[in-house]
């Protein structure tokens, strides 16, 4: 789990203070390393069904693949994150996912305060442009404005200025261990999800992790982290919101109301093209694309005309077909909690899915995506009597106070 967390960190570590070149097939190489270690780890636990699913989807995207060029088999390894890192948090317990989670956050936080107060000598030990530009992220002609080594979105100055706190951090987007502010607004939102999910310690510690992730989505200014938070709130009040239904719904329903935005929007015979980089530009360009596609589009049997790395959905949808995207999500909202904070746990990575996707596939990114698995299997880990690891965890401590320490009204 901290391997998958960190290791991009440790090679561009590498790249910069050791002068070796990292390519995209190195960083393809180590993510392939970890998933083989998780499903060593996990290798008790894959049944013969999961085997029968990933063959079948396999050969049918294979053979998808022949008859659209364009489809990017990486949607496997994708799939493959979420399996292997929640059924390995369905080995451990909740509180073990609460523990870990801390540990990233200890590791987050001082190296984000390192890059924000000293950001010249974070460049000398991490040279994220040169980086990227290595793993062919950064175009080599691409202009660094900027004028620094963070990422092409590490600056939001002139007319895209920060939202939280201009005056204090002035242009400078953190992003830490993620390296790009994108995921450490993702980190975000996926402690607030755990957060909301479930009670684990003392209230002090639950509202000091709170804050601290509320520090992380300012550090990086991310104005859709802050978006999110407020949904899954608003969710986490409904009397719906532990739901199967909603889950399924949800995404879809999100998916559904873009095609209508970029419908009202239309412009006969022009591409889709982001024409506002910021969240209104990238939902309007979403719609547009999907009401640009046709048929053979929506079941990935051609190519998407325009590319589909700014819009998650198009990414799903045309690289595994709408039927059996839907088919996956069917598989995640059908399969029934074990424990309460797994039910509200997942409806929480359901608003999660629905916005991330509307603005890019970063979301399938395993620098954020181990930790969100992981901890959803954790929430739903059970003892072996059946009972929550919360619930049994809370029992050990109630039995070891003495009878005579307890209270007679």
């Amino acid at each position: 789990m901290l391997a998958a967390a960190t290791f991009n960190m440790v090679l561009c570590f590498i790249s910069t203070r050791g002068g070796l070149h990292i390519s995209s097939a190195v960083v393809i190489l180590f993510e392939l390393v970890i998933l083989g270690a998780g499903i060593y780890a996990i290798r008790s636990r894959v049944t013969e069904r999961v085997v029968r699913i990933t063959a079948v989807t396999t050969m049918l995207l294979i053979g998808l693949k022949f008859v659209n060029p364009g489809l990017d088999l990486k949607i496997l390894h994708d799939l493959g994150i979420m399996y292997i890192f929640y059924e390995m948090g369905m080995l451990t317990s909740a509180h073990e996912g609460n523990r870990t989670l801390w540990i990233v956050m200890g590791i987050v936080l001082p190296i984000g305060l390192f890059e924000l107060l000293l950001p010249n000598q974070f460049g000398m030990i991490f040279d994220v442009w040169s980086y990227y530009v290595d793993k062919g992220v950064i175009a080599q002609t691409t202009v660094n404005y900027s004028d620094t080594n963070l990422f092409i979105s590490g600056n939001r100055g002139g007319a895209m200025s920060r939202t939280f706190f201009p005056g204090l951090f002035g242009s400078h987007r953190v992003s830490s261990i993620f390296l790009e502010p994108v995921s450490m607004g993702n980190f975000s939102v996926i402690v607030f999800a755990w957060c909301l999910s479930t009670k684990i310690g003392k209230l002090r510690s639950r509202i000091l992790l709170v804050a601290l992730g509320a520090f992380c989505f300012v550090l990086c200014d991310s104005r859709f982290a802050s978006a999110c938070w407020l949904v899954m709130l608003a969710l986490r009040m409904m009397p719906l919101h532990r739901s199967r239904f909603v889950v399924f719904c949800l995404p879809l329903l999100v998916m559904f109301a873009l095609l209508i935005n970029g419908s009202l929007h239309e412009l006969p015979g022009v591409v889709p093209t982001i024409m506002s980089d910021n969240f209104s530009g990238r939902l309007l360009f979403s719609g547009r694309l999907l009401d640009y596609w046709n048929l053979q589009q929506w079941l990935a049997l051609s190519p998407s005309q325009v590319y589909t790395a700014d819009t998650g959905y198009a990414y799903v949808v045309n690289n595994l077909s709408l039927p059996l995207a839907m088919f996956f999500l069917g598989i995640f909202a059908a399969l029934r909690p074990q424990t309460p904070e797994a039910a509200s746990m997942k409806a929480m990575i359901a608003v999660y899915m629905a916005a991330s996707l509307c603005i890019g596939a970063n979301m399938f990114t395993i620098k954020t995506a181990a930790l969100c698995w992981f901890l959803y299997g954790a929430a739903n880990a059970v003892s072996a009597d059946g009972s929550s690891a919360i619930k049994t965890f809370l029992g050990r401590r109630q039995r070891i106070i003495p009878r005579s320490a307890i209270t007679i009204q």
